[in-house]
């Protein structure tokens, strides 16, 4: 026990470990991003108050990074490598979880029985496509890892000038390639093949390709969706709103003759998969 100027018993603060105020700078870091965009810059008041956010002592912080600078490269390392995991950055983890194919299997059991005549293969695809891209899109608009994500892909560029700050860029480009690309790619052909029936249209049309056009698709109207909420209310006076456009359903007559509620991005994104792809 240590005394105050008082003479009174005051208890002694345990000293954080370094671990413990990496995690929390990081953990402040990762707060900063959700809540208010990539604002992480080098302005010494933004980063003190990073500090005192973080609830750590401001001479342990600069004990493990030596500039401000340093720990912003740290912390787009942590969130975009692998060591971020799918708590700050869009992993294959993340991404299999919230992909338009992630729920193929339960709706192919809806369909089992009609699955013999390509009317009712085309059937499955549309309605895989519908519910599927929906659910991506509600996963992108929410606050979540998928919002850390796409500002961390939009600012990395920027930041490069920084000491090590190549290394930042470096890491996106490995997550995206390695761990987003590669790994649906992969699914999708295993998907499309043995549960869809869907075979490249030409073999020049790779995977790849419609990973990321699909994908593009599904973050440019999220976007948009993010930005309507983040505007004030009475931002928008168009007729119809950002929001609208970004959100609103349009019914549609789909293959079997029902009709059904379409988000435009998901009739989009079966546009897109229709030229890449078709039923056999």
């Amino acid at each position: 026990m240590q005394t105050n100027t008082r003479g009174n018993s005051v208890a002694r603060r345990r000293r954080m470990s370094a671990a413990e105020v990496r995690s929390a700078m990081i953990d402040a870091g990762r707060r900063s991003i959700w809540n208010a965009g990539l604002t992480l810059d080098l302005n010494d008041s933004h980063f003190d108050d990073l500090i005192r956010s973080a609830s750590v002592p401001r001479s342990s912080v600069f004990r493990i990074w030596q500039t401000k600078a340093d720990y912003l490269v740290d912390l787009y390392e942590t969130l975009g490598g692998p060591q971020g995991g799918a708590r700050g950055s869009l992993f294959a983890e993340q991404i299999l979880k919230d992909e338009v194919f992630a729920h193929v299997e339960d709706v192919a059991g809806e369909f089992a029985g009609k699955l013999d005549t390509p009317q009712g293969r085309r059937s499955l695809v549309e309605e895989v496509v519908r519910r599927g891209v929906k659910a991506s899109f509600d996963a992108y608009t929410a606050p979540s890892e998928w919002q850390t994500y796409a500002q961390m892909m939009i600012s990395a560029p920027v930041l490069t000038d920084l000491p090590d700050g190549a290394r930042i860029a470096d890491t996106q480009v490995q997550t995206e390639r390695n761990d987003v690309i590669a790994r649906l790619a992969d699914r999708y052909r295993v998907v499309f093949n043995d549960v869809l029936n869907l075979h490249p249209r030409d073999e020049e049309l790779r995977y790849e390709y419609f990973v990321i056009a699909g994908m593009s698709l599904i973050e440019g109207f999220a976007t948009r969706e993010v930005l309507a909420k983040a505007a004030s209310a009475d931002a928008d006076h168009a007729v119809p709103s950002l929001h609208d456009l970004s959100t609103a359903t349009v019914k549609r007559v789909d293959r079997d003759g029902v009709e059904r509620e379409w988000l435009p991005v998901a009739l989009a994104y079966l546009a897109v998969l229709d030229t890449f792809f078709e039923t056999r």
